[in-house]
């Protein structure tokens, strides 16, 4: 790995530096950007996975890129339909090709539904702004105060973006595997279908033994299980702690490793199987919500609101019935 000096900067996301010309964008704790990215030099051309939410950080992203390379970026990979890693799409040139899978170009208008709701209707922004500047004024624990301020930054950025805000359909779309071969290195994109989602693509570097995996990895914190398919996702999982890699790059979360997977998996296989329990009993949804998860704690703590959600959806898809 060479050494990691003048690295572009930007208030959204750090670099880190994984291999010559493999680069994590990792969104900045206390920023409003909370996903992750990546840029690769092929040495002949240059990709970059996902673009965060916001336009002004896809913009230091493709910056980054164009400095990092010395290129104009070759295409852009988006790797789920999510509105955290596909906003910020518009930062590239309209003549940037976006790739993704079928059924993520085909999902994504109703993803980002709701961001365009409020371009049409930004007052109801203006009112979720003013609702969470009062949260903040009357929160008095200062973890919560942290994650209210990185919500209003947030929403403060997407109403400053609204009046230019577009959104950008991928141009190019595969199915199970396509390959980029550079002068520097082999790149290979790979659907998984279902998981975190209906479709969702991860980057495999083989020579460097490096994966980004997009929202297929969430380490050190609740994953997002609101449209996943639990099974094909943990087998996924299982799956990737074979392969020959050294270095998994999340959607959420620092780098980690193999041990991150299964991990993951952990979570997934125990909020399953206590929401299971919790049905078999014939109590509510409210049962499961107040039941402890023993060994992932501190996640939950971390994000009550993640693990609500993860509780009544996993209640729904296993009872077939509201979780609320």
């Amino acid at each position: 790995m060479s050494k990691q000096v003048n690295l572009p900067q930007s208030e959204h996301f750090e670099l880190k530096e994984l291999a010559e010309g493999v680069y994590a964008a990792l969104g900045k704790a206390g920023s409003p950007t909370f996903s992750n990215a990546g840029i690769i030099d092929l040495g002949s051309q240059t990709l970059v996975l996902d673009a965060f939410e916001l336009p002004a950080a896809g913009a230091d992203l493709r910056a980054a890129a164009e400095q990092l390379t010395g290129r104009p970026v070759t295409a852009v990979i988006l790797s789920h339909v999510h509105s955290d890693h596909s906003v910020g799409l518009q930062a590239f040139a309209p003549g940037t090709p976006i790739l993704s899978s079928p059924a993520i170009r085909d999902g994504l208008p109703d993803a980002v539904g709701w961001v365009r709701h409020w371009q049409e209707h930004p007052d109801e922004l203006e009112a979720a702004l003013a609702a969470e500047r009062e949260r903040l004024a009357a929160a008095a624990d200062e973890s919560q105060r942290a994650g209210i301020g990185r919500t209003i930054a947030r929403l403060e950025h997407l109403l400053a973006a609204l009046p230019t805000l577009t959104f950008r359909l991928p141009d190019l779309t595969f199915a199970g595997r396509l390959t980029f071969h550079g002068s520097r290195r082999t790149v290979e994109l790979h659907t998984v279908e279902p998981g975190h989602t209906a479709s969702d693509i991860y980057l495999l570097l083989p020579k460097d033994r490096i994966c980004f995996m997009g929202d297929l990895g969430f380490f050190q914190s609740q994953p997002f299980m609101v449209f996943c398919d639990p099974e094909a996702w943990m087998a996924w999982l299982a799956q990737a702690e074979t392969f020959d890699v050294e270095v998994f790059v999340p959607g959420h979360g620092l780098p980690g490793t193999k041990a991150d997977l299964a991990r993951q998996r952990q979570y997934i296989a125990a909020l399953e199987a206590m929401v299971g329990e919790v049905i078999a009993e014939g109590v509510s949804v409210d049962e499961a919500l107040a039941r402890p998860l023993p060994g992932f704690e501190s996640w939950i703590a971390a994000s009550t609101a993640r693990w609500e959600a993860n509780v009544q959806s996993a209640y729904e898809r296993q009872s077939g019935e509201p979780g609320e």
